[in-house]
């Protein structure tokens, strides 16, 4: 029997400084040519498996490491850097962070030149990896100048003009819209498929992730809960492991296919067999209200370039929750960069009847609430208390048992004391939201809250929303992610190119989308067009 490509034995390892143990006692077998999709909950140790097997975790992060990771069954410590950069590679699911060069094509020859491959190979490396991933035409483009997902595109072609044996992809679809995100998912499989390249598949998307996966690994709290192929995890009987499948195998599992679809046409066709109630829902009475922000005729352009915003009008009542959703570039940080004052806008923004324009800055963010994409730019202290506390003691506030309120409604109560650089992405970003919702704003916004985060963590974030909308609290957020913007917005905002095609509803928004829909309106748009979500399919069992 051939030996495994990548053998890891009883891997176990702890970040300096820190008592609790991040992986415990990993013990994998990855077979050459294989996708392996890496699933689990924020802080997991997902990522810190893909860091060990690279390589960075010891020797750039430190810590405490014991168990061995073999490559062809010679152990990593026995690599140099160049061997070891030739055999695994890694793409992080924050492009930004990892491309340093001005120009694309620059930046796909850097690492090339970093360890010492000669010119003329470099040269063709480049060219035909940017070819390989569509992005050729992008080879004299500044960095700068790209949306997320070609700059995503840029990291994953630098990543294979190293030609490597295997490629560790960490959440790359994160941060990225519904087309973005399959366009990464298709040359991940691309690279798979036409050149055999061992893909490790770190992600928490599932619903395009899961069908070019070989087998499914899920970390639980740094220990393994399943490694194996897709249809023995389907078979399991463990319900946690719902949340690791796509929507159409949940709805599968709950209605006892026994045997796996392997795809949405395949359950299509079986869900042929039940029998639905049609939606009769009386039409809800409109009440004509004031709005608390009235956007007229809102324009803005960069360095006066084409607009990115064009004519956009949008009013916003008190206590609805808004999803504002488009492509990456579409101009959806930019709307909320206009409504925080960030921008010389033309038009018209008001907030509360005032224009936006004409408030002084602190008097501003009294009333709203906004966090940006990245959670880095709220963290400045020591430990997750502090960083919480800050904002309090910003405001005069002293009332500090809102702190440990917002920390176990976002499921952080066990981070008070961790410092917030040590910490997971996903936990990260939900400290950002809980130093924002600790005072209770009028009004929230919330740039792409849900990025990195798992099932369990998305669900609590937007049922503490859901509260907190109850309680009165105006909330609008940006999000890729369709499934929790059906599950707990009433208002939806859908841009393009900078305009706002269309508002409205989830049924007048969702319905007869494509990319902007539901995945279960798409499994029932031929039988029942009002399904939405999965509890829509169980209420209308008969």
């Amino acid at each position: 029997m051939d030996m495994p490509y990548i053998t890891i034995n009883n891997l176990t390892y702890k970040y300096p400084g820190n008592e609790k143990i991040t992986l415990n006692n990993i013990n994998i077998n990855i077979e050459r040519g294989d996708i392996v999709l890496v699933c689990g909950n924020s802080g997991s140790g997902k990522s810190t498996l893909g860091k060990c097997i690279a390589g960075s975790v010891p020797n750039f992060y430190g810590g405490t490491i014991r168990g061995e990771i073999k490559i062809n069954n010679k152990n990593i410590k026995e690599f140099t850097p160049k061997e070891l950069a030739e055999k695994v590679t890694m793409v992080f699911q924050d492009p930004e962070r990892q491309l340093l060069m001005n120009k694309v094509h620059r930046e796909v020859a850097f690492g090339l030149e970093n360890i010492g491959i000669p010119s003329e190979v470099i040269k063709r490396r480049v060219y035909e990896s940017m070819e390989f991933c569509g992005i050729e035409k992008l080879a004299e483009r500044d960095i700068v100048s790209l949306s997320g997902g070609e700059k995503q595109k840029v990291a994953v072609t630098s990543a294979l003009a190293y030609m490597p044996e295997c490629i560790i992809f960490d959440e790359p679809t994160s941060q990225l819209d519904p087309n973005s995100a399959e366009e990464i998912i298709n040359i991940i499989s691309k690279i798979n498929e036409e050149l055999g390249i061992t893909i490790v598949l770190i992600e928490q998307r599932m619903e395009k992730c899961f069908s070019i996966a070989d087998k499914i690994l899920l970390i639980n709290k740094g220990a393994i809960d399943f490694y194996g192929d897709k249809e023995d995890l389907y078979k399991s009987n463990d319900d946690d492991f719902l949340e690791f499948m796509p929507q159409y195998l949940k709805l599968s599992k709950i209605l006892k296919f026994n045997k796996m679809p392997l795809s949405i046409r395949e359950t299509r066709k079986k869900l042929n067999n039940f029998n639905f109630r049609h939606n009769s829902s009386i039409e809800k009475e409109k009440h004509i209200e004031e709005p608390i922000i009235k956007i007229i005729n809102l324009c803005f352009s960069y360095d006066g370039n084409a607009n990115t915003l064009k004519n956009i009008n949008i009013n916003i009542n008190k206590g609805e929750f808004v999803e504002v959703m488009g492509p990456n570039g579409s101009g959806k940080s930019t709307l909320f960069k206009s409504m925080m004052g960030f921008t010389k806008y033309k038009g018209s923004i008001k907030l509360f009847g005032k224009e936006v324009s004409k408030y002084k800055r602190n008097d501003l963010i009294k009333s709203i609430g906004y966090i940006s994409q990245n959670p880095n730019d709220y963290i400045s202290k020591e430990t997750v208390y502090d960083e919480i506390k800050f904002t309090l003691d910003n405001y005069g506030i002293k009332d500090y048992e809102l702190i440990d309120i917002v920390l176990k409604d976002l499921g952080i109560d066990d981070l008070k004391y961790k410092n917030p650089r040590d910490i997971s992405g996903g936990e990260k970003q939900r400290v950002a939201i809980a130093s924002i919702l600790v005072m209770n704003p009028e009004i929230i916004l919330l740039d792409e809250p849900t990025r990195g985060l798992d099932f369990n963590t998305k669900k609590l974030l937007g049922n503490t929303l859901k509260k907190l909308n109850k309680k009165g609290s105006t909330i609008i957020m940006i999000t890729h992610d369709i499934e929790f913007a059906a599950e707990f917005a009433d208002k939806f905002i859908l841009l393009f190119n900078g305009e706002a095609i269309q508002a409205g509803t989830k049924e007048e928004v969702f319905k007869g989308g494509t990319y902007y829909n539901t995945s279960m309106n798409k499994l029932f748009r031929n039988m029942d067009d009002s399904i939405f979500t999965i509890e829509d399919v169980l209420e209308r069992l008969t």
